[in-house]
């Protein structure tokens, strides 16, 4: 990891979280011209907030049903793009589905967000069928991952 970047293990509610979750999705309901941005994550769900130079600038929720895990926001503020935070969060966000005991980790995403899809291939996320409240949207793909224990 990068000097000066910190990995904080939180939950949704965390204020430095609640406010980047509000910044991706002003950027998501903006690219998709939507204002709509669904469903959240619940109070309680685990996030990963990464702070780097003494700032937060990224954040991953993950949410759990009885069937898998989810990632529900996932956000590295424009400035702080490139540096690889994205692949960070990621990498913990999985740590943390498994532990708890999910075998699969899923997500949705869109065609306006091609660096999120690229990220999500690269780290081996397989395309799937869309579900969940945008699953009859063209504009939107899903992925998930086995992970495992």
């Amino acid at each position: 990891m990068e000097s000066g970047v910190v990995l904080d293990e939180t939950v949704a509610t965390d204020p430095r979280v609640v406010e980047l979750v509000a910044e991706q999705e002003a950027e998501v309901m903006a690219r998709y011209d939507e204002t709509d941005p669904g469903p959240g994550a619940s109070p309680d769900s685990p996030a990963v907030l990464v702070v780097a130079d003494d700032r937060p600038v990224g954040c991953v929720l993950v949410s759990f049903t009885p069937d898998f895990a989810e990632i529900k926001r996932m956000y590295v503020a424009p400035a702080a793009r490139g540096r690889g935070l994205s692949r960070l969060l990621l990498e913990r966000a999985e740590r943390i589905a498994a532990a708890r005991g999910a075998r699969v980790l899923r997500l949705e995403t869109g065609l306006a967000q091609p660096e999120a899809m690229a990220l999500y291939r690269r780290s081996g996320y397989s395309p799937i069928p869309c579900y969940g409240y945008w699953k009859d949207d063209p504009d939107v793909r899903c992925y998930e991952k086995e992970l495992t224990a």
